[in-house]
């Protein structure tokens, strides 16, 4: 529990703390620059979380990432059963990024605010036309240089194993064909095991493992499998996640 109260703190510090900085934020005028500069700060202060956390993560395919210039927007897709998957995938992200989040994020004030400054998006995912419109707008935003990250799945997935994924709405790969973007695929594992495992505590010194995949394009999928995008990018996902969890079996021989 201990951890836990740990994380909250860093937390809760942040946001307050983080009202004396947005004036610094919103001064700066290029749009690109103020959004690395709020990803610097966010960064710093979820890394701590994980530090406080005691959460040890390797990360692989890192070179998939960096060999994409920073101008560039991407589709980051991963699978998704923990609050850490994002706060993983924040401190991993070298360009400017939001994620798509369900709207009930809003309610929370300060973190909205710094969210928004990341060009994060709310999605309802019982309006249709709202999620539309959010897809519609991830669109301009890779256009213009931001990437989207997004969980395909809809929700997190609370099956016994990461293999457990919920089906990957098609609709979401919208924004990588009408872009033309790269999509990186992203699996974690054992994140579950942090925290909603044995919610309200966190359980220190889990072995998250992290595969960043190599991009891949819609116009580059077989003819014949491009109808289904998200069924495409899921399977890629679920290999990596199995090819991870070999690893993770290994390792404890």
């Amino acid at each position: 529990m201990l951890y836990a109260i740990h994380g909250f703190l860093v937390a809760f510090f942040f946001l307050l703390y983080g009202y004396f900085l947005v004036p610094k934020v919103k001064s700066i005028k290029d749009d690109r620059e103020r959004t690395m500069y709020a990803l610097k700060i966010v960064q710093s202060k979820l890394r701590r979380i994980l530090k406080v956390c005691k959460v040890k993560y390797d990360v692989e395919g890192m070179e998939n990432l960096t060999s994409i210039p920073k101008d560039e927007g991407v589709m980051f897709v991963g699978n998704h059963r923990s609050y850490f998957d994002v706060i993983l995938g924040y401190t991993l992200v070298d360009r400017p990024t939001g994620f798509v989040a369900k709207t009930e994020m809003q309610k929370v004030k300060p973190l909205a605010m710094w969210m928004e400054f990341l060009h994060c998006l709310f999605i309802d995912r019982d309006n249709l036309k709202q999620s539309l419109k959010v897809i519609l707008q991830a669109i301009q935003y890779v256009k213009k240089g931001t990437s989207i990250w997004i969980y395909p799945e809809g929700t997190r997935s609370k099956g016994e194993s990461e293999e457990d994924m919920l089906p990957f709405k098609e609709g979401s790969f919208k924004i990588a064909e009408k872009t033309g973007c790269k999509i990186i695929p992203v699996a974690m594992i054992n994140t579950r095991k942090i925290w909603e495992a044995q919610f309200p505590k966190v359980k220190p010194n889990q072995h998250v493992r992290v595969m960043i995949g190599k991009p891949i394009t819609v116009s580059d999928i077989p003819e014949e499998e491009r109808k289904h995008v998200g069924e495409y990018v899921e399977n890629i996902v679920l290999e990596e996640i199995r090819e991870l969890k070999k690893k993770d079996v290994a390792e404890e021989k």
